[in-house]
């Protein structure tokens, strides 16, 4: 099989992976749902307010997201599966853009539609029952499309690491990203502290000045190339590399 990209051998993949996960999206979905209605009977929407759908949004996002996307690449190392997914009829850069897309855009897609749907009937309910309505939730609301950059950054290091970890793929990859994290911090300290602009005392780590203060010109351009790197570099690099991983195990199984 050759490692190009057929729409249509694309399509019948996300159409099996949707036949495959949607029992278990439909239960996840149920229980989200008796949880949005109980909200106000034990005084969640005391806490959150009018946005409460706004946040729900939020929260069923990047937590059933990253999970989903932790397990998108069980069954590559399942002993038991990893043989059924390395023998589908498709390339490896099709089967990674199949799972790829089902928990970006298809996963995106839904909640917004899920959450719109959801309010309507649970406002309704709460209008009639306990004569309380909170704001309804639009899918082009501007506090859910803020986040979702946030998201796909989040996604794809959880997308890496189902690619990468054979095991606890979650965990993994959150202690990995937290290592990294850990590490870039202590570089920019270090940098800092040889240019003068952090100082250690009696009182622990003190940020001094500016930083055109200390060089010649400002390096404000940093902080552009920063955000470039995080929302338009990062992604696409992991991305990239889980294909690269499901390349190297269908190569090394000889697939």
């Amino acid at each position: 099989m050759s490692d190009g990209l057929s729409w249509q051998r694309l399509g019948l993949l996300l159409r099996n992976d949707l036949k495959r996960s949607y029992r278990s999206a439909l239960v996840v979905s149920g229980t989200l749902a008796l949880l949005a209605l109980a909200s106000p009977l034990i005084g969640v929407s005391d806490y959150i307010g009018s946005i409460f759908y706004q946040r729900f949004f939020i929260a069923v996002l990047f937590i059933w997201g990253t999970i989903a996307t932790s397990l998108s690449f069980a069954d590559l190392h399942g002993r038991t599966t990893n043989t059924a997914f390395l023998l589908l009829p498709a390339s490896a850069l099709e089967k990674t853009a199949a799972r790829l897309l089902v928990n970006t855009v298809l996963l995106i897609a839904y909640l917004l539609v899920y959450t719109t749907v959801l309010s309507w009937l649970i406002e309704s309910i709460n209008a009639f029952v306990l004569g309380i309505r909170r704001d309804l939730f639009s899918p082009f609301d501007r506090l859910a499309w803020s986040v979702l950059p946030h998201y796909l950054v989040a996604q794809a290091l959880f997308f890496l690491g189902a690619a990468w970890f054979r095991k606890a793929q979650y965990v993994k990859t959150v202690g990995a990203a937290a290592v990294v994290v850990f590490g870039l911090c202590a570089v920019a300290i270090g940098v800092m502290w040889l240019v003068g602009l952090a100082t250690w005392g009696g009182g622990g780590l003190q940020i001094e000045g500016h930083l055109g203060s200390v060089v010649d010109r400002p390096l404000d351009w940093l902080l552009d190339v920063v955000l470039f790197a995080y929302y338009f570099a990062l992604p696409p690099l992991c991305w990239f590399v889980a294909w690269l991983r499901v390349t190297e195990t269908q190569v090394s199984h000889g697939i």
